[in-house]
């Protein structure tokens, strides 16, 4: 599946583990109330094509783990997040998803909870205080 991003990934989207982070450097990062991302083993990210993409190192997470978050310079999209604990998984933002003509799917992991609005409503089917 390519999308506006360049981005390719081998597999329907529905395959993929979900998840929701509501981390304050998440939170910061995505522009939203959290960031939601399918967990894609890098083996099934086929590319990143060109030279719009530039990627940094975070080190203010919930974790206290950095972590490598890479953005679209022509868009300023946030694309995607390896963590340090799973480096061998990329996880790519819902955002770049959004037009596809897929649905996307409910996020199955929420990480990080506690720091929620305390209005939303839990969506994760499993709900962790960190990773």
């Amino acid at each position: 599946m390519l999308i506006p991003t360049q981005v390719k990934v081998q597999s329907p989207l529905s395959q993929y583990p979900t998840l929701t982070c509501h981390c304050n450097g998440c939170k910061r990062r995505s522009g939203g109330l959290a960031s939601f991302a399918f967990c894609v083993p890098k083996d099934n990210l086929v590319s990143i094509t060109g030279d719009t993409h530039h990627t940094y190192s975070d080190p203010d997470t919930g974790s206290g783990k950095p972590m490598q978050r890479s953005l679209c310079t022509k868009c300023g999209s946030p694309v995607l997040i390896i963590e340090a604990s799973q480096p061998d998984t990329r996880c790519l933002q819902y955002g770049l998803f959004a037009g596809c003509g897929e649905e996307l799917p409910k996020p199955q992991l929420e990480l990080f909870w506690k720091e929620a609005c305390t209005w939303e409503e839990q969506v994760g089917s499993d709900v962790r205080e960190e990773q």
